[in-house]
């Protein structure tokens, strides 16, 4: 795994998880989005190999929403680390990802 811990921003996160929602042509961002977006700014993944993209030259309904869950945690998250510019640190990150892999409620 690369060590970008220090370089990876809550705006990132949120960010890929939108384009990752929006390259699979759902229209919802959700937790699983959140996951796939980790990996791939930890280097785990690409987009591609995630599977299910469409051409950004197919045409959008509307670009994709975050869920309530998204919200909720954006907005924890946000909260924690000083707001969504602030490199998250290693061990928060380290908790982060493990909230992330805890199954829904």
């Amino acid at each position: 795994m690369a060590d970008q811990g220090a370089n990876i921003r809550l705006a990132d996160l949120l960010a890929t998880a939108s384009s990752l929602a929006a390259y699979r042509l759902e229209t919802s961002i959700t937790l699983q989005h959140l996951r796939m977006a980790l990996a791939c700014l930890e280097g785990q993944a690409t987009f591609e190999s995630l599977g299910g993209g469409v051409s950004p030259l197919v045409p959008r309904q509307s670009p994709p929403e975050p869920d309530d869950a998204v919200r909720t945690f954006a907005r924890r998250w946000s909260d924690r680390v000083g707001g969504p510019f602030q490199p998250i640190p290693a061990e928060l990150l380290a908790e982060l990802r493990a909230e992330l892999e805890l199954p829904p409620d």
